[in-house]
């Protein structure tokens, strides 16, 4: 075996040379390709697995009321009333009292039961007054779950608004 030196070396053709280039350059096209796919399959994946932003319909129109939102919520409030809402054997009952442990007699009551999952299940419910601030109806609820109640009392010219939650 005998040692050769670079000026020994033959001389490369030009076939040979466009050869040994083009090995490398469809790698560089493949990694300028992925260096681009990579990050838009991580952002697809990432805004199928999240919520959309939008959280509250015509959020704008809310905010420019929300002043009016907040003297509402002052004023029920300042009312004081006390409505507690219970379910057994398939009726549904409120009771509703002023700031003074009062009944609250001749209003009318409201009722919207809310399914956590299913949307078809949703119920509202008008109840019927019974005296001494009692209010009643049957709601027989479909599905064993926790429903969330928004109840509604307005007498005479003042509304409450309050939620609860029914375990059926």
């Amino acid at each position: 075996m005998t040692a050769t030196s670079f000026a020994e070396a033959k001389p490369l053709s030009q076939a040979e040379i466009d050869r040994r280039r083009g090995r490398f350059v469809p790698w560089v096209i493949a990694a300028f390709f992925l260096s681009f796919m990579i990050p838009l399959i991580c952002f697809t994946v990432i805004a199928f697995r999240h919520q959309p932003s939008e959280v509250t319909p015509q959020a704008y129109e809310k905010g420019l009321a929300y002043n009016q939102t907040l003297e509402a919520a002052a004023a029920q409030k300042a009312l004081g009333w006390q409505v507690t809402l219970s379910h057994a054997d398939g009726r549904l009952t409120v009771r509703a009292r002023d700031a003074k442990g009062a009944p609250l007699d001749s209003g009318q009551v409201e009722v919207w039961l809310i399914h956590p999952a299913q949307k078809a299940l949703d119920r509202h419910l008008v109840l019927t007054p019974e005296g001494q601030g009692v209010y009643a109806t049957a709601a027989a609820l479909p599905s064993p779950s926790v429903w969330a109640a928004h109840i509604t009392v307005q007498v005479a010219d003042q509304q409450m608004q309050t939620r609860a939650f029914v375990e059926n």
